[in-house]
């Protein structure tokens, strides 16, 4: 029992992405090809494919090679044994960082999964990349071009946003691999000013997997 509720709690919180939602829109009128999906969303075809993998790797999508092409289906009997679990009861235990000032600055500055600006303001700043972050899932590695294309769903400067979580100790970086911090940073007196309060409780729900994955 505990198994199939962890795996429906995985499959939630990787449909719980804007993007992810609009490909399951479309793959719900018709399996579709990456490309056809890179065209119908406006999206690069290394963005789609890291979203197609996340979606395969749950089950909610099944793949099947065309010549050189894959083609994409929505796996409707999952979707529908999660529906049922969710309608009896079971939920995702998703959790928002409890600071007012944060939940400002996400409205003011996305506009879905997309950032306006990257804001001046550390502060600021720094609630943006704790929104970048819900992008990652804990315990994977990413290479510098998976990070990019995640990032680059947000905001096209993907060097500065990626330098910045890297710098605010978001995500660890080793030998060109990158992965979510596994502890929440100690910050000194300055630091402690520019982070929303709750930070490190709401980093700890997102190892958890309490946090819902964007």
């Amino acid at each position: 029992m505990s198994n199939d509720l962890d795996l429906r709690v995985r499959l939630l919180k990787t449909i719980a992405d804007a993007t992810r939602l609009r490909i399951l829109g479309l793959l719900a009128d018709r399996p579709h090809t990456g490309r056809e999906l890179a065209d119908a969303l406006g999206l690069s075809a290394p963005t789609v494919s890291h979203h197609m993998q996340r979606l395969a790797e749950v089950g909610i999508v099944t793949v099947t090679p065309d010549a050189t092409r894959r083609v994409y289906a929505l796996n409707a009997a999952l979707l529908g044994e999660v529906r049922g679990g969710v309608s009896a009861g079971t939920t995702t235990g998703a959790s928002e960082l409890d600071d007012p000032d944060h939940q400002r600055t996400v409205r003011v500055f996305f506009d879905g999964p997309r950032l306006r600006q990257i804001p001046a303001k550390r502060k600021a700043r720094v609630s943006v990349l704790l929104e970048l972050l819900r992008g990652f899932e804990p315990g994977r590695d990413y290479a510098e071009t998976e990070v990019n294309a995640i990032l680059r769903e947000a905001h096209d400067d993907v060097a500065t946003l990626r330098r910045e979580l890297v710098d605010y100790r978001y995500l660890t970086r080793v030998d060109g691999v990158y992965r979510v911090t596994e502890t929440a940073p100690e910050r000194d007196a300055n630091e402690a000013q520019e982070v929303p309060a709750g930070e490190a409780a709401w980093l700890g729900a997102l190892l958890r997997g309490a946090v819902g994955v964007r």
